[in-house]
């Protein structure tokens, strides 16, 4: 039996249990708590398996039907890559520092589609998930994880063919290439941060959902996505290198087209404003999970 159908067989285990006085509780809630205490780190290692099956569901259920399939995770980046080259590059004339603008939109916005599906997905993580929330003792961090990998999964496509788009444009990454998985690293625990934050607040309030949409859009243009970070004058560089996704999407495109470097000081800012998130986000779902699962 592969590790797919392992997994899932532990997911969907209790259904199959027989139920009684003598068997089982009355009230499945209160064994799944009792079993796996919310939250708990060591149960999200100890059912690693369930995680990458639910990991491979989300990811297989985006592309099982659409007709492109796997190709929309290249031409989804690409085409907002291409509007935004269009406007931003020809008409309004935005500086790349270097580097040809369309590759270096295309790093940001390959890099932002992890920030922003992860955070949409997460958002709605205890609705979507609860059937298999109820059902399993899971934990409920699971379906916020899984949102991130998947993400991941996507960006890693879409960052591979942002350096094969320099390499004809002209770029030359060098060594700094090494670099990359660090940085989609960050971004990824960054993201899990966020997720996990979103996924406990939409949980408890479900109304903050609605400014999800509007929250990931403001943090994009406040992000170097679409211009480099060198635009923002020298004496905001230190307050802007606390949103973590500045540093880091400036330091993929040193590593993969051969940007200017980024500062340093601002870049450790940045990586620690990520570890922040990261911290934050999780000690916020693990304070609110339990409210959160009351209104499932």
């Amino acid at each position: 039996m592969d590790l797919d159908c392992r997994a899932w067989h532990q997911l969907h285990l209790v259904i199959s249990v027989p139920t009684g006085p003598d068997l089982m509780p009355a009230s499945p809630k209160r064994l799944i708590r009792r079993a796996h205490p919310p939250g708990r780190l060591y149960a999200i290692w100890d059912q690693r398996e369930a995680l990458m099956a639910l990991t491979f569901r989300q990811i297989r259920g985006r592309f099982a039907k659409p007709v492109i399939g796997l190709a929309w995770l290249i031409l989804q980046p690409a085409l907002q890559a291409v509007v935004f080259s269009l406007f931003f590059g020809l008409l309004v004339r935005v500086p790349s520092d270097g580097t040809p603008y369309p590759a270096m939109v295309f790093t940001g916005v390959a890099l932002w589609h992890l920030v922003q599906h992860s955070a949409s997905e997460g958002a709605n993580a205890f609705i979507s998930a609860a059937p298999l929330l109820r059902q399993t003792p899971m934990p409920r961090l699971y379906p916020v994880l899984a949102a991130s990998l998947s993400a991941t999964v996507d960006a890693t496509i879409a960052l591979f063919i942002a350096v094969l788009a320099g390499l004809l444009f002209g770029t030359h990454p060098g060594w700094a290439l090494l670099m990359a998985p660090l940085f989609v690293a960050v971004a990824l625990l960054a993201s899990l941060g966020l997720s996990a934050l979103l996924a406990a607040l939409c949980g408890v309030w479900r109304d903050v959902r609605q400014l999800v949409p509007l929250g990931l859009q403001i943090l994009m243009f406040s992000s170097p996505v679409i211009y480099p970070a060198s635009l923002i004058p020298e004496g905001w560089q230190k307050l802007y290198a606390l949103n973590p996704f500045s540093g880091i999407i400036s330091g993929l495109r040193w590593s993969l087209l051969g940007a200017p470097s980024p500062d340093l000081v601002n870049l450790g800012i940045s990586i620690g404003s990520a570890m922040a998130l990261a911290g934050l986000g999780l000690w916020t779902f693990l304070a609110l999970e339990g409210r959160a699962a009351d209104e499932l």
